[in-house]
């Protein structure tokens, strides 16, 4: 907060310089008044009248000062306008041009009255207070110090330049233009003081009433003129005098009483303030800073000091958050937002701290004209990771459940059959016509191929867990991964061909040896070409491609089935992970094979990815290393036909 306090004090140099100066010139005033003329001697009329210049002055300045300091709280331009008025008819009074001269004259007209020229001045600058805002408003109150002087120095020259000329009013009509006069500066200052006083209404602002108050003194003083122009005595004369006086007073007091008004609201303020500080300054929940319109650092709270170890560093501070801000790529909406709702609340990532925090922007005034934008954030880096953790664990558990309820299903299946088929041998044991070795027969196959069906499942089932304990090793010798994947493909063309399913095998070596599990490359192709027969139409082809180089050999199976969706691609290598996982699928299986192909490629180091298209089929694309066991020969695999009755024992069905 030292900042703000910084701007708190200026203001009050300010205040304490206008006091400071007014005070000398008062002192000065008051020296030059009771030394320098102690020993001349005057007449008591001239005694009087030099004590009542001199009291009349003191309240002027006063006035004027009060009005300044006024102005200096509200900045309000209007005011300081009506500032310059007065300070033309301080000036006025000083140098005699008002109120003074009807004492030396036994008649009053304008001539002896007023000094017209300058009090035309202090009209002109008074409409224009109250007019709306003009070029020539704006360039006043560009140039305030020049505007000051130049108010200054015109009093004082139309002053005494129309004080040569007096004979122009010491006509037989200058009664009648000093009536006529005086209702012309009735009708402008009562005007002027109802404009003050419907501004004051509008824009809830004290001293507009106070200025609207002190106007209409003004137009009583002239009406007081006309009233005694015929009835000119010493004591109405004083009254004239004292209307001014009341006219500074009204200033003076007003401006006090609003200094009272100012200082409780300080002090309401300021126990707020402290309530505030102690709250943004001593959170350790949130990140607090404040910034100018030019993203300087303006104020950050002791969270963000201990974080960055900076202590009252703003410099360090502010060249860290700079940084910070021109690496976040959401800076077009937050100002977006910023402009249509005076807020943004978001979520901020950041990539090169490896931070996301929870942000809340707002912009807020904290002097006039000039905006000021706070930011509170939280750190949720860690949050954001643990809710992660927590939905891969939800997701895990949701996969795990769906997998429970397929498995439940692929059991179900072959046992039905089981017991079906059970129930029927059962039923033909009694009936001694039927030859029991026919009957059992028929039903040999469905026990068989469904006894393969639950050994897959049960062997996927214990790989499954094998993978996720890290036991599951691979057995690494030198093989020809051509002759693998070339029989592999051979031992499942029996089995295509109950869907008319053509399958072709290309390669462009007849051998390369590498180093890998013969048995798990045989598992992987099985499980490829299993699924490109499930979900291929009948009267479809299915390529077997490979291809070699000096550090890869790429296996490529592509079948013309129905494909899988963009959405999918990412997915089905997930454990548990089945497209279709309806119980009426048209073909039978766990979600667990692709997983299990995924983890054997990755025990090999090797690359597994999809591509495809629905309607259109699949290409399934494996990348294992070319490399051999240094010092070993090749070693020979032969295809187990078991291994291949089983992993395609769900592609078909066996009609009872």
């Amino acid at each position: 907060m030292y900042m703000i306090g910084k701007k708190h004090t200026k203001n009050e140099n300010t205040l304490l310089i206008y006091i400071i100066l007014s005070m000398i010139l008062l002192s000065i005033t008051l020296i030059v008044n009771v030394f320098f003329k102690d020993n001349i001697e005057i007449d008591y009329l001239s005694s009087t009248l030099q004590f009542i210049k001199l009291f009349n002055v003191i309240i002027s300045i006063l006035g004027v000062v009060s009005c300044l300091v006024s102005y200096n709280r509200s900045k309000y331009n209007d005011m300081f306008i009506t500032s310059l008025m007065y300070i033309g008819l301080a000036v006025g009074i000083l140098f005699g041009q008002i109120d003074y001269l009807p004492f030396y004259h036994d008649e009053l007209k304008l001539s002896t009255y007023i000094v017209v020229s300058s009090s035309l001045l202090r009209i002109f600058l008074l409409t224009l207070s109250v007019l709306p805002e003009n070029k020539l408003k704006n360039k006043i109150n560009n140039n305030k110090l020049i505007s000051v002087l130049i108010t200054i120095f015109l009093t004082i020259i139309l002053g005494t330049f129309e004080r040569k000329i007096t004979t122009i009013y010491s006509s037989q009509y200058s009664n009648n233009f000093l009536i006529v006069y005086n209702i012309f500066l009735i009708i402008i200052y009562t005007t002027c003081s109802i404009k003050l006083l419907t501004r004051a209404l509008k824009k809830n602002e004290y001293m507009f009433v106070v200025l609207s108050s002190s106007i209409f003194i003004l137009a009583i003083k002239a009406a007081y003129a006309i009233y005694i122009s015929n009835k000119l005595t010493f004591y109405t004369k004083l009254i004239s005098v004292s209307l001014t006086y009341i006219c500074f007073f009204i200033i003076i007091i007003g401006a006090l009483i609003e200094l009272f008004m100012y200082i409780s609201r300080t002090n309401a303020l300021n126990d707020r303030l402290r309530i505030f500080h102690s709250l943004a300054e001593n959170n350790n929940h949130s990140f607090t800073l404040i910034f100018d319109e030019d993203t300087n650092l303006f104020y950050v709270n002791d969270k963000v000091k201990e974080y960055y170890e900076c202590n009252n560093d703003i410099n360090k501070l502010e060249l860290i958050f700079k940084e910070k801000i021109n690496s976040i790529d959401k800076q077009r909406d937050i100002i977006e937002a910023l402009e249509l709702n005076n807020s943004w609340r978001g979520i901020i990532k950041s990539r090169k701290y490896d931070k996301t925090i929870d942000c809340c922007v707002q912009p807020i005034n904290l002097a006039k004209n000039k905006k000021y934008i706070a930011v509170t954030y939280i750190d949720i880096t860690e949050a954001v990771k643990n809710e992660l953790e927590v939905e891969k664990l939800r997701l895990y558990d949701k996969e795990k459940s769906e997998f429970i309820a397929n498995i439940s299903h692929e059991l179900k299946t072959p046992l039905n059959l089981f017991y079906s088929s059970i129930q029927l041998l059962d039923k033909f044991i009694e009936i001694d016509e039927i030859d029991f070795k026919l009957i059992y027969k028929k039903y040999n196959k469905v026990l068989h191929t469904n006894c393969d069906r639950m050994t897959r499942l049960v062997n996927n089932i214990m790989d499954l867990s094998k993978i996720d304990i890290g036991v599951l090793k691979a057995d690494f010798k030198n093989y020809n991964i051509i002759s693998i994947v070339e029989d592999v493909t051979l031992s499942v063309v029996e089995y295509a061909s109950l869907k008319n399913i053509n399958i072709q095998f290309d390669t462009d070596e007849e051998e390369q040896i590498i180093k890998c599990d013969a048995y798990m490359i045989e598992r992987v192709m099985l499980n490829l070409l299993s699924n490109a027969i499930k979900f291929s139409s009948e009267n479809a082809n299915i390529f077997v491609n490979i291809l070699t180089n000096k550090k890869w050999i790429e296996i490529n199976v592509t079948d013309e089935g129905i494909g899988i969706s963009k959405e999918n691609q990412n997915i089905i290598f997930n454990k548990f992970v089945q497209i279709d996982k309806s119980f009426t699928r048209a073909n039978e299986g766990s979600g667990i094979g692709l997983s299990i192909v995924q983890s054997i490629i990755n025990l090999h180091e090797g690359i597994i990815n999809v591509e495809s298209e629905l309607n259109k089929g699949t290409v399934f694309r494996i990348v294992l290393p070319n490399k051999c066991i240094e010092n070993k020969s090749s070693t020979i695999y032969n295809v187990d036909n078991y291994k291949v009755k089983l992993e395609l024992s769900d592609i078909y069905e066996v009609s009872i």
